[in-house]
């Protein structure tokens, strides 16, 4: 039987991060993770979908070169290379994680863990041995599945999940998409991309939860215009679909293998505390096991936050000012309360916009959907910014960092751009508020 100090369940973003972090600080470290080290995230989300959005977006815009005084043969798209590309990315990054675990010293074992009480995990693994493992600590990690509408089973053809569409090399003809959040519109805007008929199913009534009420609006104008059918307050009836279905209602926390240890729950999820600790002692848990929003930077957070405190520290999670980013066309950017939000919780606020149309980097790119917009208290501290446009996925960080620094509209509006450049729109958009904007009537 081996001892660790830490052992880690789950081999995702927030498993394998907190191992790298438990090593870095001195401890011994086992890492457990019954498939690929990078979980959900790298294997079967955030990278492989880009990865597809890449090839989409460029596909688009090799169609439109006329516009910027170029003519090329009508494109095509082979979407059997596209997921090949897909999974040699993928393939990439996975070997960069196992070397990052190794070089670490963090010992990495293939098996599904199984625990038996805080400090003793059983492990089946790959390789048909049958291990028991002993740690002082466990961090669990096993992230989380996709899950699925009563009564009806994946089956990688008529109806997918996320995980079976991302391997899917064909272009249907009709796809519905079950569930309007950012997997599914991700996908609605690849495949409408691509000339499928989309028609997105979404029985609340709107899209894309917790996105500001303004941006939400745009990203329905510009779905409508690629010919995506959105549906709210719809239920689903499989009975009726006529072609592949993609179901993106959400995801469940994965808990198979945790019975014995008798954790409090919080509905479907582990429960834990700021420091990420679980109701049982020496036990902590992260990610989307326990998290409200599953992200893979937050489960970074947490993953770093649980080495830490397992080994005597003493940090605190906090979900204020986590930034979003969704790869539609364009991008969406956001963190902190939406001006709706806002307004709930200070009665008054102050908002800020500038559009792309007036940005002249967005001009010369000819990218000029799209607007940036600050939501501040009355006295003028940052509460939100929300981007809808071209590289709004990067823009977003600088905006990050002025909300976790409590910075004000005017401490925004006073920074010192380049030009031309993105960022001046974030710096307009603060001006505006303010009434001072430059490029833009106030």
């Amino acid at each position: 039987m081996d001892n660790y100090d830490i052992l880690v369940i789950g081999g995702g973003p927030g498993g394998y991060f907190a191992a790298i972090r438990a090593a870095q600080l001195g401890a011994k470290v086992c890492l457990i993770e019954k498939d690929k080290v990078g979980g959900t995230c790298l294997n079967r989300g955030c990278i492989p979908t880009k990865a597809i959005i890449a090839c989409t977006n460029l596909f688009e815009k090799i169609g439109k070169a006329g516009n910027y005084g170029i003519t090329c043969p009508e494109p095509r798209i082979d979407l059997k290379a596209v997921i090949e590309r897909k999974n040699r990315i993928t393939d990439k990054i996975v070997k960069g994680v196992e070397f990052l675990l190794q070089k670490n010293g963090v010992e990495v074992i293939q098996g599904t863990a199984t625990a038996l009480n805080p400090m003793e995990v059983e492990v089946q693994a790959a390789d048909n041995r049958r291990l028991k493992i002993e740690s002082r600590k466990l961090i669990l990690a096993t992230g989380s599945s996709p899950a699925k509408l009563p009564g009806l089973e994946f089956d990688g053809d008529k109806f997918m999940s996320s995980d079976d569409i991302l391997e899917y090399d064909r272009v249907p003809e009709k796809l519905d998409v079950v569930g309007g959040g950012v997997i599914g519109i991700h996908f609605a805007q690849i495949y409408s991309a691509l000339g499928t008929e989309v028609t997105i199913y979404e029985a609340l009534p709107e899209i894309l939860p917790g996105i500001d009420e303004e941006v939400i609006d745009k990203v329905k104008r510009l779905l409508k215009r690629r010919k995506v059918t959105i549906l709210t307050k719809t239920k689903f009836d499989q009975a009726k679909s006529c072609g592949k279905s993609l179901i993106s209602i959400g995801r469940t926390p994965n808990t198979a293998g945790l019975e014995a240890l008798g954790l409090k729950m919080d509905k479907r999820s582990v429960w834990v505390n700021a420091k990420q600790a679980t109701s049982l002692q020496n036990v902590y848990a992260v990610g989307d096991l326990c998290s409200s929003t599953m992200l893979a930077h937050v489960a970074y957070e947490q993953g770093g936050i649980a080495a830490e405190n397992a080994l005597g520290g003493n940090s605190t999670f906090t979900y204020d000012f986590i930034p979003f980013g969704i790869y539609t066309h364009p991008e969406i950017g956001s963190v902190g309360l939406t001006e709706k939000a806002a307004k709930e919780k200070y009665g008054e606020v102050r908002t800020g916009r500038f559009t792309y149309t007036a940005l002249g980097i967005a001009q010369a790119m000819g990218e000029i959907e799209g607007f940036i917009k600050v939501v501040a208290d009355p006295k003028g501290k940052l509460l939100g910014v929300h981007i809808l446009g071209d590289e709004a996925t990067n823009l977003i960080g600088s905006a990050t960092v002025a909300l976790k620094n409590g910075l004000t509209v005017d401490d925004l509006g006073r920074t010192f751009q380049a030009h031309p450049s993105y960022p001046e729109g974030l710096q307009e958009a603060a001006l505006n508020a303010l009434k001072r904007s430059i490029h833009a009537l106030n």
